[in-house]
């Protein structure tokens, strides 16, 4: 099942809780930039074992204005251990689909 994110404000959003109904068993994270400027966005897997330690899928990615990019390799994590998470810049509007 898919899990559909409206980002409009903030800049850092969880995108799935550790140890939750969710699943790390992901297979694509879809980034909509909807904004008519770029947007810098990182997604990374965050342990609260050390919070200084973020494996990043992305790190300060540029999306285009209206456009998207698409994750879709080696994206499966144990959800016990880490949370996904997304920083992005504060002037936020993006949509987020994570099948």
């Amino acid at each position: 099942m898919a899990k559909y994110v409206n980002i409009t404000s903030g800049t850092s959003t969880v995108l799935l809780q550790k140890n939750t109904q969710d699943t790390g068993k992901i297979s694509k994270v879809y980034i909509s930039n909807n904004n008519s400027t770029a947007e810098g966005v990182s997604v990374y897997l965050e342990t609260e074992a050390d919070a200084s330690v973020d494996y990043y899928f992305i790190k300060d990615l540029s999306i285009p204005a209206k456009t998207a990019f698409v994750l879709d390799d080696c994206l499966s994590f144990d959800i016990s251990l880490y949370k996904l998470k997304i920083d992005h810049d504060s002037s936020t509007n993006l949509t987020i689909i994570i099948k």
